[in-house]
């Protein structure tokens, strides 16, 4: 794809998107791709395309995590969360915090501005938001993953 051998890469980073610093996100000077990765635990995901991308993978919180750190999510994703089942919050949270923080990898913007926006949903199906397309992945069980594509 690239015509170049793995070893003669370079890789370096865009400027951060919160501070200017030399430490955002990551790309392949002059090359028409881009890649995210993301680790939970054991598992590892890395995603390459030729749009930004992003992608994160998480174990599933705790049942009694939840509320201390929906806080921090849109105020109709909260809304969503405290509708249903307590049971059933954690998976969703999750869910919600992953396409969340995929899209946010995309955009280069990562966790500096807060996870409020943008609102991507806690449903079993993402919503729609502007600019992107997001999916959920399958990963094994007790573990949820998201992939954000630029679409604008």
């Amino acid at each position: 794809m690239l015509g170049t051998p793995p070893a003669r890469l370079i890789i370096d980073r865009e400027p951060c998107a919160a501070c200017g610093g030399p430490h955002g996100r990551p790309y392949l000077p002059g090359r028409p791709v881009h890649f995210s990765l993301a680790h939970a635990g054991d598992l590892v995901l890395v995603a390459v395309a030729p749009v930004p991308v992003g992608v994160d993978v998480a174990d599933l919180p705790s049942d009694a995590l939840v509320p201390a750190v929906m806080a921090g999510l849109h105020e109709d994703e909260r809304a969503e969360l405290l509708a249903l089942p307590r049971p059933a919050r954690a998976a969703a949270f999750a869910r919600c915090r992953t396409r969340k923080e995929a899209v946010l990898k995309s955009t280069g913007q990562g966790l500096a501005h807060g996870t409020r926006q943008p609102y991507v949903g806690t449903a079993a199906e993402p919503a729609r938001i502007s600019e992107h397309q997001v999916y959920d992945l399958p990963v094994p069980s007790g573990g949820v993953a998201a992939l954000a594509l630029w679409t604008g």
